[in-house]
């Protein structure tokens, strides 16, 4: 770590996060026997199939999920055999068992005896946008394409949807456009697409307000849909935040980012980006490798929801065999559900590949899956049979005790030393003296000779040394 990086964390640590995680390692020391790496959600149920005549085709790929006063909410995508498209509504109060009520708002076929919210533009996410009136209090930004652009549609129950008069930008971003209120900026934050110059990027942009629209004024460089003269994709109009590069297998670039600040820590911003392989083979449209191919879901993270670290770029939710040529192909959805010692997550998995319209037509596709992490666990710095040593910039001592969150398995175990700003043990609280942890637990309390005590140390600024062998360590907090 420089000089310059640690003085600069120094001088921040006043707003530093309640918990410590591994989703920014520019605030760690390297250390040749601790590797960072990403742990996959564990797939769980699914928990909602096509079963209606307006899911006939497929569910899709996109969907959010809010939990609200224990009561699960989710809107989520499907198409029916004609590929009309429409946005539909599901409700839970064990995530694993959803119901899709009858609405009574949408005319589907002469019947309203259907979960359709009456959204049939599918590039979105409802949230609950905290500054706007109660008629208005969930937003959904999405795309009606090169003669709509981007536009907000609002509602008093996430139900009931009226669509304002402007588009909002005039770009066109045929993608999931995450939007949200971030707290910690106190302003509006999208993520949309850009195409720079042919392959699909994450661009990122902030808004004070979305009841007007934003004076954003396309570049001209951009590319429009078809080549006619409607509206243009985003191109350099707004900063890209994440893109594939030389790392990434050729013709591979970003469908989508569903981004987000994390729940239990909104200092901390986690990113389910979902990466299509296109095809080396034109498509039946005759646009070589631009439409078609297998998609991967991976995890990001960082500290400001713009730089975001993909660590060892492992698939975040590896498909199961369910089929004898599984396609590989899922996505993951927005919201994060946080019960206990778990994240339950909620995503789509395909047996077709993305733009596969025939392989739909012959068999409905698409199911949705409940995915589960454990707390904090996204990455984790991990050590082997060698001992492995990680320590921290300068934080403050903001609690009574330490907790980490951790798995030794049978055979590993953690000490924690607390240093000074010169990096030496602290009187008492050096790694010889500390109990080693051998547990699986999300909130291990540290000891140094019996004492858990920090109190002589509230308000300190140390860093923290982890001696670990055959270790995952995820997080550690002061309490």
């Amino acid at each position: 770590m420089t000089a310059g990086l640690l003085a600069r964390l120094v001088a921040d640590a006043g707003a530093a996060p309640k918990r410590q995680l591994f989703l920014d390692p520019t605030g760690f020391e390297p250390s040749e026997n601790v590797t960072f790496a990403v742990n996959p959600a564990q797939r769980g149920e699914t928990v909602i199939r096509p079963d209606r005549p307006w899911e006939q085709l497929m569910i899709s790929f996109f969907l959010t999920v809010r939990d609200e006063g224990g009561k699960l909410r989710m809107w989520y995508i499907c198409r029916d055999k004609s590929n009309r498209p429409n946005v539909a509504y599901a409700e839970s109060r064990d995530g694993v068992n959803w119901i899709k009520p009858d609405l009574g708002i949408v005319d589907y076929d002469g019947n309203k005896a259907n979960n359709l919210v009456g959204l049939t533009t599918l590039e979105g996410t409802p949230f609950i946008d905290p500054n706007a009136p109660a008629e208005q209090r969930y937003g959904y930004i999405t795309n009606l394409g090169s003669s709509g652009g981007l536009v907000r549609y609002h509602s008093p129950d996430g139900l009931h949807w009226q669509r304002d008069a402007e588009p909002i930008l005039k770009f066109v971003s045929d993608t999931q456009n995450v939007s949200f209120w971030d707290e910690r900026l106190k302003t509006y934050v999208l993520y949309v697409r850009g195409w720079n110059p042919k392959y699909r990027t994450v661009l990122r942009l902030t808004l004070p307000s979305l009841a007007t629209p934003a004076p954003i004024v396309a570049s001209g460089r951009g590319r429009v849909p078809g080549g006619g003269g409607g509206l243009p994709f985003f191109f350099d109009e707004v900063p890209t935040v994440l893109r594939c590069d030389a790392q990434d297998p050729t013709r591979t670039d970003i469908y989508n980012l569903a981004a987000q600040p994390y729940p239990i820590d909104p200092d901390w911003y986690v990113g389910f980006p979902a990466f299509l392989r296109r095809s080396a083979k034109s498509d039946a449209a005759g646009h070589r490798g631009s439409h078609q191919g297998p998609v991967e879901v991976q995890f990001v993270g960082g500290r400001d929801g713009i730089t975001w670290h993909r660590y060892d770029r492992a698939a975040y939710v590896p498909p199961g065999i369910a089929a004898p040529a599984k396609r590989n192909m899922t996505f993951m959805g927005t919201g994060l559900v946080i019960r206990g010692d778990e994240i339950w997550q909620y995503g789509t998995e395909f047996e077709s590949q993305h733009g596969d319209m025939a392989a739909r037509q012959k068999m409905t596709d698409g199911v949705i899956v409940r995915w589960v992490q454990r707390v904090d666990g996204f990455v984790s710095a991990n050590t082997g049979a060698s001992e492995g040593v990680l320590r921290t910039a300068a934080l403050p001592v903001t609690g009574e005790k330490l907790l980490l969150n951790l798995d030794t398995g049978a055979l590993g175990e953690v000490r924690v030393a607390l240093l000074d700003a010169n990096g030496r043990p602290i009187p008492g609280f050096g790694a010889d003296e500390c109990t080693p942890l051998q547990i699986n637990s999300t909130g291990a309390v540290a000891t140094w000779a019996g004492r858990s005590d920090l109190s002589a140390l509230r308000g300190r600024n140390v860093r923290v040394e982890f001696r670990a062998r055959r270790t995952k360590l995820y997080s550690f907090r002061f309490e």
